[in-house]
Order: C-alpha cells, then sequence, then structure tokens
C-alpha cells in the first residue's frame, strides 16, 4: 500500500512524491466514471479546471478518492470532505466537454492507499 497525501481545497495528492489528480467514487458507476460539474461556473478558475482535465487526460491515472457530499438545495453536490483515499487506477477513454463535465472510464487498479 502507498500513502497518498493531499491538502483542503486542491484536487491533486501526492504519491510517492508524485500529484495526481483526485476523483470522487461519487461519480463512479461500475467503472465509468462522470462528474457532470467539472467547469468553470461560480468563480472556479479556468486554470484549475485545465490543469485538473490537462493531468488526466496527458497523465491516464487518477487517485480515487471516498468523499461525503454537501448537497446544494436543487439535490446536487456543492462540494465533498475527503474520508480517504481508495486507490490509484489507470484510466482510459477520457472525454471532457464544458457542457457534460468529466468521463472516463477505470482501466486497471494500480495502488491501493492509505
Amino acid at each position: 500500500m502507498k500513502k497518498a497525501t493531499g491538502q483542503r481545497g486542491s484536487w491533486f495528492a501526492k504519491v510517492d512524491g508524485e500529484q495526481l489528480p483526485c476523483v470522487h467514487k461519487y461519480w463512479l458507476k461500475k467503472l465509468d466514471y462522470h462528474d457532470p460539474y467539472v467547469r468553470e461556473v461560480d468563480g472556479l478558475p479556468a486554470s484549475k479546471v485545465s490543469e485538473f482535465v490537462d493531468a488526466i487526460q496527458s497523465g491516464k491515472r487518477v487517485v480515487l478518492t471516498d468523499d461525503t457530499p454537501h448537497m446544494g438545495p436543487e439535490g446536487y453536490p456543492t462540494g465533498f470532505t475527503r474520508k480517504a483515499y481508495v486507490a490509484i487506477y489507470q484510466v482510459e477513454h477520457v472525454q471532457y466537454d464544458e457542457t457534460d463535465g468529466l468521463r472516463f472510464r477505470l482501466a486497471k487498479r494500480l495502488d491501493d492507499l492509505i
């Protein structure tokens, strides 16, 4: 098992000295991931979104996290509180679109995390 460490507000965690993008288990259905809210809204800087998406598209690896969602009045998550780091996964078929959000498929579990 490897150890992941992150900081509040960051979309990345450090594992063995490398920064890897973190994705929420909440948006995972079997092996398919779809987060429709990864986009430039509500004052979220475009640079934060593009850095995150670029890291997934180029590195093809993510840290899956287990989180508690904070539900907004419209019934969708407005944020998350991290409970645990689950594992590092290799991903494939990464797609990003400002309207549809972020999609990809978990291809292979690489390392379990603590």
